[in-house]
């Protein structure tokens, strides 16, 4: 009877680890194998968005994970290739 208890609790405990797996771990991989193989895919030319929200024109990409954006006409900034977050397409 004890021994039967102890099976139960044991697999409610590993339900429980298995669905946290694949509602929270699994999504978050794919997120981030989404977000990689965009920050590889990025060219200069790209319109694109960063973390904190500025849009801009990819100018030139340098080695170090950085890339060279323009803000506008004249005003050009260095960024983490990292912390851009979205293409915009058009």
């Amino acid at each position: 009877m004890v021994n039967r208890e102890i099976a139960v609790q044991i697999l409610l405990v590993l339900g429980v680890i298995v669905t946290a797996f694949v509602t929270l771990v699994r999504p978050q991989l794919r997120r981030m194998t989404q977000h990689r193989q965009f920050l590889e895919s990025l060219k200069p030319g790209d319109r694109i968005v960063t973390g904190g929200g500025l849009i801009g024109k990819i100018v030139k990409c340098e080695s170090g994970g950085l890339v060279e954006i323009e803000l506008a006409s004249s005003i050009r900034v260095q960024a983490l290739r990292s912390s851009l977050e979205a293409r915009i397409e058009g």
